[in-house]
C-alpha cells in the first residue's frame, strides 16, 4: 500500500512537470546561461549514503537530471566540523573546529568572518539560509545573525533537534512553531525555502539558498545533541511507512570477528544483544520515515524553481554532513539521552564517512555517476567556480564541475579523513581514502587498510598482508603529507598505486 501511495505522489509530480514544460516555463537545461547560476544546497543531518534509493523524487529530480558522486566522503564525520568545512572549504585541521561543542568546537569556536556566504555576498549574490546551522548556534544569543546572510531562518539550539516545538531566528526576530501536524519542521523548512525562492527569483541578481533539515537526526533537544536522543520522527503522513521495517543486516552487521579492528574490539568485545538490535531497529524506522518528507522537500524546491522560471539557471546540490552506522562492525552508542542504543558517526567506516552527493543543473552531465573520490571541501570550491566568488581562505578542495566532466583527472586522487582528541575519549584517527582503498592510523599505533574493491563491507583489514606492503608504504607516506596540508597541497593530493603483489595491474 505504501509503495502505491509514494508512486502516486511521484506520478503527480511527473504530470505537473510535463504540463509546465508544455507551457514553456523552462527550457532545456543545456542552454547557455544568461547570468550567474543560482545555487540551492540541501544538506541533511546524519544521512547515510545507502538510504537514498528510498527517495524516488530525489533520484529523479536531482540524480537522473545531474551527476552522482558515488565515492563522496566527509573530512571529519561529525556534524559541526563537517559543516565548518563546507562553509570554509577547508579541512578541519585548517579551520580549527574539532568537535561539536565548546571549547573544542561548535558555533562559538568557528570564525564566521570569512566564509562562503560572505564571499558570495561580495560577488553580488543574495544569500539565504533555512534550518540547522552549526551546533550550539543561538545558545548564547538566539537573535544573532551570522555574517554573510541576507535572509536568515536559523534553527535556534537546542530546539533545532526537535521535529516540533522549535524556534527559528528570522533576521533577528524569533518565531516558535508548535506541535500540530502542520508544524512538522521539514515541511515548514520546505515552505520557507519555496517562499524565499519565489521572492529571490523576482530580484535582479542571483541567489544562494542553503536548506538544512534536521532529518534524519535523533530528537536530541534535552541534551542539545551532546548525546544522541530518541529516534527521528516521520511526518504524520509517513508515520506508517517504515513502522514495521526490518533493520538491514548487511554483511558487516554485528560483525563476528573484530580481531583485525583492535580499536573497535576494545569497546565492543561482544556481539550486540537482542535489546541493542531492537533499539537500533527503532532508530532505523524513524530515520527512514523522516527522509520521506525530505524527499518531498526536494520535490517542492524543484517545482518552485520551475514555477519561478529559474530552474534552468539553478544548480541544485544534495548532500549530508556525515553518515550514521546502525550495528555495522557492532558499532552502536549507549551513552545516549535515555541510555538506549543509538547509531554512530565519527568513525572512518563507509556508513559514517561516506555520504550522498548529487548535483544537477548547468554544467553537470545528466545521468552520470562519478566513482573517483570526492570530499566535502570540494563543495565550496565548486560553488566558487560556478559563481565567480573569490575565497579569502586557501581552498582544500577541487571543483566538482570539472571532475564531473573529466573524472579521469581524479582517478588517483586521495582525500583526507581526520579527527582529534575529544571529551568523549573516542580514539582519534587520520585516514586516507582513494577510489579502491582506505588506510587508517589510530592513536596508539593501530593501523588498518581496507581493499574496498575486494572487500566493500570492510570485513578484513589487509594492513599486515605482505601482498599490500608497498601499498601501505605509499598510503602512509601520503597520509603523513596530508596531515598538515593546506590549499593546493590538499586539493592536488594524488597517489599512483600498484596492484597488490600477484594481481595483474589494471588501471582503475
Amino acid at each position: 500500500m505504501e509503495r502505491f501511495r509514494r508512486g502516486k505522489r511521484l506520478g503527480v509530480g511527473l504530470v505537473a512537470s510535463l504540463w509546465l514544460c508544455a507551457a514553456g516555463v523552462f527550457a532545456n537545461d543545456s542552454h547557455a546561461l544568461s547570468r550567474k547560476p543560482n545555487i540551492v544546497l540541501v544538506m541533511t543531518d546524519d544521512q547515510d549514503f545507502r538510504s537514498t534509493p528510498e527517495m524516488p523524487q530525489l533520484k529523479e529530480l536531482v540524480g537522473e537530471r545531474g551527476t552522482t558522486f558515488d565515492t563522496n566522503v566527509v573530512n571529519f564525520p561529525l556534524c559541526c566540523p563537517s559543516r565548518a568545512t563546507f562553509l570554509t572549504g577547508q579541512y578541519a585541521h585548517n579551520h580549527g573546529v574539532e568537535w561539536n561543542n565548546w571549547p573544542e568546537g561548535g558555533y562559538y569556536r568557528f570564525d564566521g568572518s570569512e566564509t562562503l556566504p560572505v564571499w558570495l555576498q561580495r560577488a553580488g549574490y543574495e544569500t539565504i539560509h533555512v534550518g540547522k546551522y552549526l551546533n550550539e548556534y543561538g545558545e548564547r544569543d538566539p537573535r544573532e545573525v551570522p555574517p554573510g546572510w541576507d535572509q536568515w531562518w536559523g534553527g535556534v539550539d537546542p530546539s533545532t533537534y526537535g521535529y516540533y516545538d522549535y524556534t527559528l531566528n528570522h533576521n533577528g526576530k524569533l518565531r516558535t512553531w508548535g506541535s500540530e501536524p502542520e508544524d512538522y519542521s521539514t515541511d515548514v523548512y520546505a515552505s520557507l525555502a519555496a517562499r524565499e525562492i519565489r521572492r529571490a527569483a523576482d530580484g535582479k541578481g542571483p541567489f544562494f539558498l542553503s536548506v538544512a533539515p534536521n532529518a534524519p537526526h535523533t530528537v536530541a533537544v534535552e541534551t542539545s545533541a551532546k548525546q544522541e536522543g530518541l529516534p527521528a520522527v516521520p511526518a504524520p503522513r509517513d508515520a506508517d511507512a517504515y513502522a514495521d521495517a526490518a533493520l538491514p543486516r548487511y554483511p558487516n552487521f554485528n560483525e563476528a570477528d573484530l580481531s583485525d579492528k583492535p580499536a573497535l574490539e576494545i569497546f565492543y568485545p561482544n556481539p550486540m544483544s537482542a535489546e541493542v538490535i531492537a533499539s537500533l531497529t527503532e532508530h532505523y524506522r524513524g530515520r527512514m520515515g523522516s527522509l520521506l518528507a525530505v524527499d518531498d522537500l526536494v520535490a517542492k524546491i524543484d517545482s518552485t524553481l520551475r514555477q519561478a522560471g529559474v530552474r534552468r539557471d539553478t544548480v541544485v546540490i544534495y548532500t549530508s554532513d556525515n553518515g550514521w552506522i546502525l550495528g555495522e562492525h557492532r558499532l552502536h552508542d549507549v551513552l545516549t539521552q535515555d541510555g538506549s542504543a543509538a547509531g554512530v558517526k565519527y568513525v572512518p567506516y563507509e556508513g559514517s564517512a561516506r555520504v550522498p552527493l548529487m548535483i544537477a543543473g548547468p554544467g553537470f552531465p545528466k545521468g552520470k555517476t562519478v566513482s573517483n573520490p570526492t570530499v566535502n571541501a570540494d563543495l565550496t570550491k565548486t560553488i566558487l567556480a560556478l559563481t565567480g566568488a573569490k575565497a579569502e581562505l586557501p581552498q582544500d578542495g577541487r571543483s566538482l564541475r570539472r571532475i564531473a566532466r573529466h573524472p579521469d583527472e581524479a582517478r588517483d586522487r586521495a582525500v583526507l579523513i581526520e579527527t582529534f582528541e575529544n571529551p568523549r575519549g573516542v580514539p582519534p584517527y587520520q585516514a586516507i581514502r582513494t577510489r579502491r582503498y582506505r588506510y587508517d592510523e589510530t592513536v596508539g599505533g593501530i593501523t588498518g587498510l581496507y581493499d574496498l574493491k575486494r572487500d566493500p563491507w570492510e570485513l578484513e583489514s589487509v594492513h599486515d598482508d605482505p601482498r599490500y606492503a608497498e601499498i601501505v608504504d605509499l598510503l602512509a607516506a601520503e597520509l603523513d603529507r596530508l596531515r598538515d596540508c593546506r590549499g593546493s597541497s590538499c586539493a592536488n593530493s594524488s597517489v599512483e598505486l600498484p596492484a597488490p603483489t600477484g594481481e595483474p595491474f589494471v588501471p582503475e
